[in-house]
């Protein structure tokens, strides 16, 4: 993809214990500002993909390029310009309180103490942790370790956020609350965003672009949320639910009701509506 920030390619991946996991097919690519989704089953090989992009593992065979880089090798040269939030947040979030935790990935970066303080200070504000600012997040509920695992990537304003499975275990008031901070997060920064989860009906209203990754670690297909949930076979092939909404545009669609694929109940219900005074 031209202008692509990164793009993966037959990757193939062998971990200590043996383990080889192969991503072929498709080739993986993610575009300046575009928000994209891997979806797939358990062991597909989406978190592999996902750490290869945070440089956490490096391929035996293939290509992996963020922002022009190999991360597996030149992490450093690009470290600036990426935030993570891996699956086990309890891994990442390592410092006595909150407010040490924010501060850590700001360091090194030629940040005063001032200015450092500032943007802590700015992101919990726009994260609503201020009342949590001493605390040890070892202590904090679910919901609260994965806001601040994501404030503590979004503090030092990277081109690049990668998420690995970020509304699990979350209720749904939290998983609610995560996704609005993430569209906000883009529309202020305009970041790149690269997300894996099972919560698919939280995606038409999150990402740009949905990748389907198939049980042998194949990528299928590329397209908008609403094409893909279309691709029922394909899904249920591949092990991924099909959000509520897309099941309820499917078979009014069977019944002779066309109505375009819409990214909230709310919408939705609009179009019906309007359609029925009409």
């Amino acid at each position: 993809m031209r202008g692509a920030v990164a793009e993966v390619g037959a990757l193939s991946v062998r971990y200590p214990d043996g383990t080889t996991v192969e991503i072929g097919g498709l080739p993986f690519a993610v575009g300046a500002s575009e928000r994209v989704a891997l979806l797939g089953a358990n062991g597909s090989g989406k978190s592999t993909l996902l750490r290869a992009l945070l440089g956490l593992v490096s391929g035996r065979t293939g290509e992996v390029r963020v922002f022009g880089r190999d991360p597996g090798r030149e992490f450093d040269a690009i470290r600036s310009r990426i935030g993570g939030v891996l699956q086990d947040v309890e891994a990442q979030l390592l410092a006595p309180t909150v407010r040490l935790d924010l501060a850590f990935g700001l360091q090194g970066r030629g940040l005063s103490k001032g200015e450092s303080d500032d943007r802590v200070q700015e992101i919990a504000q726009r994260f609503a942790l201020q009342a949590l600012m001493e605390r040890a997040p070892h202590y904090l509920s679910g919901g609260e370790k994965r806001k601040v695992a994501l404030a503590g990537a979004l503090v030092t304003e990277p081109d690049l956020l990668v998420l690995d499975e970020p509304f699990a275990g979350l209720d749904p008031r939290s998983r609610d609350e995560l996704g609005q901070l993430l569209r906000e997060a883009h529309e202020r920064r305009g970041m790149a965003m690269v997300l894996s989860t099972h919560q698919v009906h939280e995606l038409p209203a999150l990402v740009d672009t949905v990748y389907v990754l198939g049980q042998d670690g194949t990528l299928l297909v590329r397209d908008t949320p609403q094409a893909v949930f279309g691709m029922r076979p394909l899904l249920a092939a591949s092990n991924v639910d099909v959000p509520p909404l897309a099941h309820l545009i499917d078979a009014l669609s069977r019944r002779g009701v066309a109505v375009d694929a819409l990214p909230d109940a709310e919408r939705l219900a609009d179009a019906l509506a309007a359609r029925l005074r009409a």
